[in-house]
């Protein structure tokens, strides 16, 4: 393929380049969490210059040493006894509110939001993907990062049931965001570790208290904390509402021990809880439509975050198809044969990491299995790499 590749990006955030459609509904969204990167730290090199700054500016913790070593602090619950220490190497934590923030500055031009995909096309000479609103566009190739319930998933198998992101019944997810007073948000860091404390209760709850925003350390009242709890329940659909939730986290959190218990004891009434839910979609290989198309992200490996591995796989699945882009543009490779390829590849690795994140998710929740969780034996290290950045928890 000579010349530049005029390559369609379907819904990208953190896995994008060239031109991009996203379908965001709203940039101003308030929702916001923290993804982290840890065995995938070196691929953020891919980013042009320029990047490094505004990719400092989206961490958690303003102004932190690239070269710190990090850790998750596992802690009983009931009891607060640290039960083990997770080394995640020189790991960054990102807003994905900031880090989406960055990645699209000066993209601005290029990105078409409300974008609903209806059709894709294969043409003699490239593909062509239609929307809902009656526009289309072509090019290369398409590659589509469009989240854990991908719509191109949609597109690229007979079976409808194959592309589906599968809840796991169950089980009721809260991830949301938290400030407090001055007083309360002081009281709750200096309680917290560095970078990550996550509490695993005996009666099968799951709750991390995270930092998320720490821009300003002279102004306490505008920090913000992760808060991530899920338990079992068999909460029906028709009863679920943020007030709901509510109530529900309000109760689960009397169950635990400082500084877990005081992220919930703050909240204030009326305090808004996503009905979000765990789900996964494990890879398979897809149509890629003579090498047309082509998933990434959450997109291509739907996983569950117990192992914090969702941006590593997507910055893994960014290196693999910048390589391959540049083989096929510089004709060593033809493009159907790199899509092979990186198909091959991602259905491997992404499987087999879905299955594990989903294992850990489990292990979570029963604390009978919970000294032999998967993490505290590998803890966040690549399944598919030998060695990285980041060791295995000391024994």
């Amino acid at each position: 393929m000579a010349g530049k590749p005029n390559v369609l990006i379907i819904g990208a955030v953190k896995t994008h380049y060239w031109l991009v459609f996203g379908t965001w509904l709203d940039q101003r969204r308030p929702r916001d969490w923290g993804v982290t990167a840890h065995w995938a730290i070196k691929f953020l090199d891919l980013y042009p210059d320029g990047m490094e700054t505004r990719l400092q500016d989206a961490q958690v913790i303003a102004n932190k040493d690239p070269k710190q070593q990090e850790h998750v602090l596992f802690h009983d619950g009931q009891t607060g006894e640290s039960i083990k220490t997770i080394p995640l190497g020189p790991a960054r934590r990102y807003s994905q509110r900031k880090i989406r923030q960055a990645l699209v500055n000066g993209l601005e031009e290029v990105i078409q939001y409300h974008k609903a995909l209806q059709e894709i096309r294969v043409l003699s000479d490239g593909v062509e993907v239609s929307f809902a609103d009656g526009t289309s566009a072509s090019g290369s190739i398409v590659v589509a990062c469009d989240g854990s319930q991908s719509d191109t998933r949609q597109h690229l198998f007979e079976e409808k049931e194959d592309a589906l992101w599968k809840p796991i019944p169950g089980f009721v997810l809260n991830n949301f965001w938290m400030q407090y007073t001055r007083e309360q948000a002081l009281e709750v860091k200096s309680q917290l570790s560095h970078f990550m404390d996550i509490a695993v209760h005996p009666n099968g709850t799951y709750y991390g208290l995270i930092p998320l925003d720490i821009s300003d350390m002279d102004k306490p009242e505008t920090w913000k904390f992760q808060i991530f709890m899920a338990f079992a329940s068999d909460l029906k659909p028709e009863e679920d509402a943020p007030e709901k939730r509510f109530e529900l986290v309000k109760e689960a959190g009397k169950a635990f021990v400082n500084p877990f218990s005081l992220g919930i004891e703050y909240m204030p009434e009326g305090t808004y809880i996503n009905p979000d839910r765990y789900g996964i979609w494990e890879t398979k290989q897809w149509d890629h439509k003579g090498g047309r198309v082509i998933l990434a992200g959450d997109a291509a490996h739907a996983m569950t975050a117990h192992r914090a591995q969702g941006l590593n796989h997507a910055l893994q699945d960014v290196l693999n198809i910048v390589s391959g882009m540049k083989d096929v543009q510089n004709e060593r490779m033809r493009l159907e044969d790199f899509v092979k390829t990186y198909v091959d590849e991602v259905v491997e690795r992404g499987s087999n990491e879905v299955r594990m994140s989903r294992a850990q998710g489990m292990a979570v929740h029963n604390w009978g299995k919970s000294k032999d969780m998967p993490i505290l034996k590998i803890g966040t290290t690549p399944l598919h790499m030998e060695r990285s950045v980041v060791p295995l928890p000391s024994s």
